[in-house]
């Protein structure tokens, strides 16, 4: 609860104009490596530069002279990614809203999120009563996602092709351009500047440059021609970030490591092993390309008969991408509702496809269920 009421009251306070400063004094040094925050590659000069700026970035309340709104979701990146440091993932108290209508499009001005907050004299974007559902989405952690971004296409590709049977198929996303997703819930992101330019728009209003990517908005209205959103104007001039604070956003994310992991104990190297036997590395691929990440990237469905979810593009109703297990300890609660608060909780919802994994798992002894929750709270 107060985690909940500092952000709204950061966030009035910033869309009034009042504050804005983020979390971190401004001459906060890089953390060192192995420290939550700090780059996976060693940085010069330049390099440490934009880091910086980007991190300033990402941890500044925008304000309405920048842009912010009409309607949003948040006024800074940080207000939903900042556990266990800025760049992190968000808590149940600041997850958003994504309605979907019958004919499985998304109503509203962003035709994506139904947005928490605006502006004053702007009305507050309301789910319309004739949609299908409306489906809860958690923040995920941002930390690592320059790492994912290097896995290949290809090697996404051959996780996803027959007759392996060490793995639970999965699908691709290939989104509508024929690039593949990979970040996301439903892998809807193919890199980090389209997730950047996605963010902006969808959860802080924010205009980006049209430069040819297809992500983000280039103006405060949708511009369809077909209502009133095409007449917003909240009085700052479009694009209301110039393609160089993008820039340096993206190489933020880029560079920031994972977490660092928990040193080996033998409980955690049992639970490795069992991790492997029991078949969650079927879905939940150790390495990709050199990553230790925990995923094969795909789309899975894990879902209970009769689940009804969103569909983006090619990840109709149940299927999702196989969430990374890197720096899980650190990212509750769990799925892409946040409705599993705990990670036993998140594995005993696998089903689906992961029924016989599931299953397994609950046949393990209490002994080896501890191993093997110490084992993916340490990575």
């Amino acid at each position: 609860m107060r985690m909940r009421v500092r952000l709204l009251v950061a966030m009035t306070l910033a869309v009034a104009g009042l504050v804005g400063a983020g979390l971190l004094p401004p001459n906060s040094p890089i953390p060192e490596p192995g420290e939550a925050g700090a780059p996976h590659t060693a940085l010069d000069a330049e390099e440490q530069a934009a880091f910086l700026r980007g991190r300033a970035l990402f941890d500044k309340d925008f304000l309405m002279k920048d842009g912010v709104g009409p309607v949003f979701n948040g006024d800074s990146c940080r207000a939903c990614h900042q556990d266990p440091v800025i760049g992190g993932a968000g808590g149940i108290d600041v997850q958003v809203q994504r309605p979907q209508m019958p004919d499985g499009s998304a109503p509203g001005a962003t035709g994506a999120l139904a947005q928490t907050h605006s502006r004053l004299g702007f009305p507050r974007e309301e789910i319309p009563t004739t949609v299908a559902f409306v489906e809860e989405r958690n923040s995920p952690t941002t930390l690592g996602l320059g790492l994912v971004e290097t896995i290949s296409d290809e090697t996404i590709m051959a996780g996803a092709a027959g007759g392996n049977p060490d793995k639970i198929p999965g699908m691709v996303h290939v989104l509508g351009d024929g690039s593949i997703g990979r970040l996301g819930w439903k892998a809807q992101v193919p890199d980090l500047e389209s997730f950047v330019r996605d963010a902006l728009g969808n959860e802080m209003g924010i205009t980006v440059p049209d430069n040819g990517n297809p992500f983000g908005f280039i103006s405060d209205g949708d511009g369809d021609g077909d209502d009133a959103d095409d007449d917003v104007d909240d009085g700052v001039e479009d694009p209301e970030i110039p393609q160089t604070d993008i820039d340096d956003l993206v190489f933020f994310l880029r560079m920031l490591d994972f977490p660092p992991k928990l040193p080996d104990t033998q409980q955690i190297l049992d639970g490795q092993a069992l991790f492997s036997s029991v078949g969650c590395a079927k879905c939940h691929t150790p390495v990709m390309d050199g990553v230790e990440l925990y995923s094969d990237l795909l789309l899975h469905d894990v879902q209970p008969d009769g689940f009804v979810g969103v569909t983006q593009g090619l990840a109709t109703s149940g299927l999702y991408r196989t969430a990374p297990l890197r720096g899980l300890r650190d990212t509750a609660p769990y799925f892409h509702d946040g409705r599993s608060q705990t990670v036993r909780a998140a594995i005993r919802r696998h089903d689906g496809t992961a029924a016989e994994v599931t299953d397994a798992y609950e046949a393990l002894s209490d002994t080896d269920r501890d191993a093997l929750l110490a084992f993916l709270l340490s990575r």
